[in-house]
């Protein structure tokens, strides 16, 4: 993806988690992805929960999708 298109997915994303009283935390460079934390009254959108095994040891990452943006909550 172009830069300016990644920035902009980003930008989009920020701006609706801010919106609703969540926190961003950072962003990839690259990638739409942005890492952010939940509003206080719970995630607004959709969440899909990934389970990883690493080791025996079970790490459920909850992601969403914002406007075209990938949002990996912490």
């Amino acid at each position: 993806m172009q830069k300016q298109t990644v920035n902009c997915l980003h930008s989009r994303a920020r701006a609706e988690i801010y919106t609703h009283g969540g926190r961003v935390c950072g962003w990839h460079r690259r990638l739409p992805v942005v890492y952010a934390v939940p509003p206080l009254s719970g995630p607004v959108w959709p969440v899909v929960k990934m389970v990883e095994v690493i080791r025996g040891v079970r790490k459920v990452t909850r992601t969403s999708n914002i406007d075209g943006c990938t949002v990996i909550w912490r």
